[in-house]
């Protein structure tokens, strides 16, 4: 058991695959991380965080693994496509101001199969600070999906979250709210 390996490397091999498949080899490579915060965002993208010994920059891909629980492998690659549609912006369009899920971004959203949605459904306004998608059934991303064969073995366990008050500390699970 290789729990690092196993992670990381379906997830460069689901970043290689879509794309080539969505992107036509275009994208250039990033660091894909896991973000070990406990917060609702399911990934987030960073133009050139990160540096080599030889100074060469490199943006970054973050996925939030305590968001994978509950949801299928097809959904979370589908975060990491929202992210790389970021990544194309960044690279290929016009890089946003505020808020980052604007028109550009929407419209390639659309291309490659993902509805951007703010509530995540259909009916969500399609742009804005805070925006999800849902997957658009038999489109581009999930032509691509289905011919990944990637699993993703790991994911962040739940945790409780220690709020206190006066008194008492009371401790929530992050799935349920219980």
């Amino acid at each position: 058991m290789k729990p690092t390996t196993e992670t990381y490397k379906v997830l460069q091999q689901a970043y290689d695959h879509f794309n080539k498949a969505i992107f036509s080899n275009t994208l250039p490579q990033c660091l894909i991380t896991l973000s070990g915060e406990l917060r609702s965002a399911r990934g987030y993208y960073r133009h050139h965080p990160f540096k080599n010994n030889k100074q060469e920059a490199v943006d970054e891909i973050s996925l939030n693994p305590f968001t994978f629980a509950g949801r299928t492998d097809r959904e979370v690659f589908s975060t990491l496509v929202h992210e790389m549609v970021h990544l194309w912006q960044f690279h290929f369009g016009t890089p946003p101001k505020k808020p980052s899920h604007n028109r550009e971004w929407a419209e390639k959203m659309e291309s490659v199969g993902l509805m951007p949605s703010t509530t995540g459904a259909v009916g969500g306004k399609r742009t804005g600070r805070r925006c999800s998608h849902y997957i658009i059934e038999g489109d581009v991303f999930d032509q691509a999906n289905a011919k990944f064969q990637g699993v993703i073995e790991w994911s962040g366990a739940p945790m409780l979250r220690e709020s206190k008050g006066s008194k008492r500390t009371k401790y929530t699970c992050p799935q349920c709210n219980l």
